[in-house]
């Protein structure tokens, strides 16, 4: 590809505490991602700070039926620690947008800290992003873990989890069996703290108003992580938003009700004329 992506990305409003390592060295990140569906609008699928790529699994079959969904991985884990907060996260993305050539219109769809970098990305890179669609999306006031125990025990995860979900048929043996391996690790542990402290520290409330893209905002009515205010604070905020609300769920929306999650975004994206 004849441009320097790596300047594109710097040229954009990302103002760092430390500059990306991947960036800083000219270093091209090792993107994971899957897509799925024919073609059409381009669903990017961005999770949250314990999430993965599968958050959206039981929510992709319906996407790709309308959409080119794809869902993208965070180096939440494996980045170095100046890669896993917010600012960078959104370069990192913005990066891969350029670099695979999505075309508009360009959907970003996060859960989340996956929300908060896709306000972050329409903020540095407007003319990259066409709408937002966001669930439980941090940037203004979220109750999470910023802090770990140094052996995090699986009750300790499961209450947190338990913070996540409305429906406690979510919190499988396997799931808390994955949380904990993650959280085992002392490196693991250290980047998902940076990464939470980073979005608490990012507060986007005076920042909203510039955001004059379509933003669907789907909440569960149940959430406690980012409570129903939060929800109506940002819809007070976003000059061009919609707010949908799902009884008798939590912070993860796509996972508890993924057909209905689904509709509402199909529905939302023929309001505003982006299914392709």
């Amino acid at each position: 590809m004849s441009k320097d992506l790596f300047k594109l990305v710097e040229e954009s409003n990302h103002t760092y505490e430390a500059i990306p390592k991947w960036l800083k060295n000219r270093n091209e990140p090792d993107f994971k991602y899957s897509e799925y569906g024919a073609g059409g609008t381009n669903l990017l699928l961005l999770h949250g700070l314990f999430g993965a790529m599968t958050n959206w699994s039981d929510v992709i079959p319906y996407f790709e039926k309308y959409s080119k969904a794809i869902a993208f991985h965070f180096p939440l884990l494996s980045g170095n620690r100046t890669e896993v907060k917010i600012k960078p996260l959104a370069a990192y993305t913005q990066y891969f947008i350029l670099k695979k050539e999505l075309k508009s219109p360009l959907v970003l769809c996060g859960n989340s800290l996956g929300g908060h970098v896709a306000l972050r990305l329409a903020l540095a890179a407007p003319h990259l992003v066409d709408a937002l669609v966001l669930a439980g999306s941090s940037g203004l006031y979220e109750h999470t873990v910023d802090t770990l125990p140094v052996r995090p025990s699986k009750e300790f995860i499961r209450s947190q989890m338990e913070r996540v979900f409305y429906d406690p048929k979510f919190i499988t043996a396997d799931a808390l069996s994955e949380v904990h391996g993650i959280t085992s690790s002392k490196i693991h542990q250290l980047n998902i703290i940076h990464a939470a402290r980073s979005a608490k520290k990012d507060f986007l409330l005076d920042h909203l108003k510039r955001i004059n893209i379509p933003v669907l905002l789907v909440w569960g009515e149940q959430d406690l992580v980012t409570t129903m205010s939060v929800a109506e604070t940002f819809h007070k905020n976003l000059p061009n938003s919609k707010l949908v609300t799902f009884d008798k769920c939590g912070h993860a929306p796509m996972i508890e009700h993924p057909e209905r999650f689904s509709e509402v975004v199909k529905e939302f994206l023929q309001e505003k004329d982006l299914l392709k």
